[in-house]
Formats: structure tokens, sequence, C-alpha cells
């Protein structure tokens, strides 16, 4: 009912627009081209007598990604055009506004129904427009040998790089009307038409190119060169820490009281009491003190 009810509206609309009639649509069906879905192509030119630019309102399937809406100049050169999605029910609205009569729509169909080796497809066609004459061209993909139709499309032609293409023109289709057609193959490889691109070298890649990954064994190798490097400069330094920092401390430390025992403090060994450094006898008990003597360094140091 829904369903129904919006074309129903649809209809209404372009009742209330000026008489638009699609002259010609040729739908071309692309199986596994370039993605494991069907790549659609809608090719409508328009009568040649309607004003332009105008607004125009074309349904496809709900569930399609839509790439590119674009026309054609009259030197053939396309023309991007700007459009918006509406969905209603099964069916999405594509409007736009072309400034030519030549008009193409391209979008992906996921519906592509994938059994082991068999395939199967349905493509429907509604139109709030009258059709004078609609088209139908299935490219045979790749690696199979023939395609079923209902209903059954022409032999298949074979275009200039040996592909396949099976063709039937359905005559006129009043607007509204909604058109189906399924077809199915036998597929026993799972090959596009054409893969995305691998991504090759643009000149041979050997030890000697700029900005090539370097092997892992080599990453080992200069890690274990940073490592020792790295280990050899603290232990250099450590050594030169030693003999020049903290033995000279050392040896400053024990200069204050061994090289300089004038500057050590005195005691009396009898009664304890500490004396001047320049006192011979304690002040306290009279005992004759006790210097430490000089030290004396070996000869040469």
């Amino acid at each position: 009912m829904i369903l129904t009810l919006g074309i129903t509206v649809q209809f209404g609309i372009a009742q209330n627009q000026p008489d638009i009639r699609l002259e010609s649509v040729n739908l071309n069906l692309l199986p596994e081209f370039n993605q494991p879905s069907v790549f659609v192509v809608y090719e409508i030119n328009l009568q040649e007598t309607l004003s332009l630019p105008q607004d125009l309102t074309l349904q496809v399937p709900a569930d399609v990604r839509i790439l590119n809406v674009f026309c054609f100049t009259p030197d053939h050169r396309p023309v991007l055009l700007n459009y918006q999605e509406s969905q209603i029910g099964n069916w999405k609205d594509v409007r736009f506004s072309p400034p030519y009569p030549h008009i193409h729509i391209e979008y992906q169909d996921p519906n592509l129904v994938r059994q082991g080796h068999q395939r199967s497809y349905e493509l429907e066609w509604l139109s709030i427009y009258s059709v004078a004459s609609l088209t139908i061209r299935v490219r045979q993909p790749l690696g199979t040998s023939q395609i079923h139709s209902e209903p059954p499309l022409e032999g298949a032609e074979e275009s200039t790089d040996g592909t396949g293409y099976f063709t039937a023109n359905f005559g006129a289709i009043p607007a509204g009307e909604l058109f189906s057609l399924t077809f199915s193959y036998t597929k026993d490889t799972a090959d596009l038409a054409y893969p995305a691109l691998s991504v090759r070298p643009a000149m041979p890649i050997d030890e000697t190119t700029l900005g090539r990954t370097p092997s892992t064994m080599s990453v080992i190798l200069w890690l274990l060169v940073a490592a020792v490097a790295g280990m050899t400069i603290v232990g250099l330094y450590y050594w030169w820490f030693r003999s020049n920092i903290a033995d000279r401390r050392e040896r400053v430390v024990q200069g204050v009281g061994i090289m300089n025992p004038e500057k050590q403090t005195i005691f009396c060994y009898e009664c304890g009491m500490r004396a001047r450094v320049e006192d011979a006898f304690c002040s306290n008990c009279g005992t004759e003190l006790r210097k430490p003597t000089p030290f004396e360094q070996p000869p040469g140091s």
C-alpha cells in the first residue's frame, strides 16, 4: 500500500510538470564487473523539444549505492550533476536538474544471488515517466558460457575486446508500470572482469633503492652495534670518572689528615684532654703529647 501510494503521489507530481517523456532508456547490466555485485548504468535520452534545465525524478531500487549522476554536452563531455535521494518503500527517488538531454546514472546493486557456482539477478524498472523505447543489455561475466533470462534476451554480440553482450528491446513502457527481467548463469570462478589493479614499482627494487625498507637481519645488526657503542661509551665515562674525580676526592680527603698532620685534632693519651695544635704538653696533666708524623710519599709519586 505504501509503495502504491508513493507511486500515485509521484505520478501526480509528474502530471503537474511539463509533458516529460523518456525517448529511449538503455539499461546496461555488468554482473561481477569490478565488485561481487551488479554494476548498472542507465542511459536516458529525453525528447529534444523539452526545455532544459528541468527538474526530473527517477526511481532506482532502495538498497543500491548510487555512484554517479551526470549528463553529456553536445560535444560528448560529461557534466556531473547534483542530486538528492529519498526512499519510498522499496524504491529510492533520485532528483536532479539536467541541462542536457543525454543522462547517465550509475549504481552498484548488491542483490546478486550467489549459490555455489550459480548466480541469479532480477532487474526492476519503474518510472513516473513513460518510455518510448526500453533496451536491456547484459554483459557476459568472466568465466561463463551463456546467460538464461526471462523474458529472453537475444543472442550474444561480441564487442571489440571479445566480451559477449546479450541484448533485447522491449519497446514502450507506460508511466507507473513495473517491468522486471531475471537472468541466471553458472560461473566456476570468483574472478572479476576488472579487479582492482595491483600496485607495482615504477622501477626495479634493489639494495640501492631510496626509501627501501631494511631487512630484519640488518635492523638487528644495527641495534647490536648501537648497544655495543653505548656500553663502550658508558665504560669509558666510568673509567674517566674514577680516574679524575673519585680518586682525586679520595686523595684530597686523605691529604687533609695525612699530608697535613698539623690540621688534625690532638688528644692527650693519658687523660683524654683536647690539646691545641701548638701544645707540646697536656695542659691538664702535663703529659708530653704524641703528634703524628707527616705522610711520606714513595719516591717518584
